[in-house]
């Protein structure tokens, strides 16, 4: 922990909770400043071993820090280290663990990094957490790889580039309607006339990437139609840098289209040909 206090600046904020049997916030939010380092540090070597494990308290303690905050920064996470089994959690009901104000992809506080120590960490659980809220877990096996994973994290933290990122996708044609949406932890929406559909994708850092499957039924070809607009897909999002609301499109949406094969005459009726591999030549489609 106190690599990751020595990595804040001035104008960032920590706060410290320490949870066993129940949760007890050490610190409030406070800048990391000279004298708020110090304050942290020393919470952090207050710390001491105690019996029962009861992370689920611990989150809400750590999301009412967030939720009563007078002042926000830009970029605003929750980070849990936690070594053991959860002892207060019946039946594995892992999303339990999950505070309220943070299983709402569109009004979360921020996402939920999740370390786990050792061999006795409750991996499902923290698992779990982090990918309800957009976080990340990361298994820490030994001492010498918790600096390298603590600076990854951080290094995220203060690099976001983008917030409150939603992908929207409208269909064009009135034919096309959106059947699924492979979206992985992120959560998406399809319209109850499967028209149109969105992706919460929250935050990206810069230079990050992120690639989500959009399945779409496309209509049989009129003999007149040669390309079939499909979706046109726009993305509006917070700049972290400026907390400005901007928005962005995929471009003309008739590059979002179907070229349909060409039509030919058979016995004086119109039919839709199918392309055809020509094996003489690699890369032509013929029609016979």
């Amino acid at each position: 922990m106190g690599f990751v206090i020595d990595q804040l600046g001035p104008a960032d904020r920590l706060s410290v909770v320490s949870f066993s049997d129940g949760a007890t916030r050490l610190t409030r939010l406070a800048r990391m400043s000279d004298a708020g380092k110090a304050s942290a540090k020393l919470a952090v070597d207050s710390l001491v071993v105690q019996a029962g494990t009861n992370i689920g308290q611990g989150l809400r303690v750590g999301a009412q820090v967030l939720v009563d905050r007078r002042h926000k920064n830009s970029v605003a996470s929750m980070i849990l280290l936690s070594d053991g089994q959860d002892s207060y959690l019946g039946g594995k009901r892992y999303m339990d663990l999950v505070p309220p104000s943070f299983k709402d992809a569109g009004s979360r506080p921020g996402p939920i990094h999740t370390f786990g120590f050792g061999t006795d960490h409750d991996a499902l659980g923290m698992h779990t957490v982090a990918q309800a809220t957009g976080g990340t877990f990361s298994f820490v096996g030994n001492q010498a790889a918790i600096q390298n994973s603590f600076a990854q994290c951080i290094g995220g933290l203060l690099s976001v580039a983008v917030q409150e990122a939603r992908i929207a996708v409208m269909c064009l044609h009135r034919g096309v309607h959106v059947q699924e949406i492979k979206s992985g932890c992120y959560g998406n929406h399809v319209d109850a006339d499967v028209r149109a559909a969105s992706i919460d994708v929250g935050e990206l850092y810069d230079g990050e990437e992120r690639r989500f499957l959009v399945l779409v039924y496309v209509p049989r070809a009129r003999p007149t139609e040669s390309v079939t607009r499909l979706v046109k897909v726009t993305c509006a999002y917070q700049d972290a840098a400026g907390r400005q609301r901007r928005r962005t499109s995929g471009g003309d949406p008739e590059a979002a289209g179907a070229d349909r094969p060409a039509a030919s005459v058979h016995g004086g009726g119109a039919g839709v040909c199918p392309p055809r591999r020509d094996p003489g030549h690699r890369g032509r489609t013929g029609c016979r």
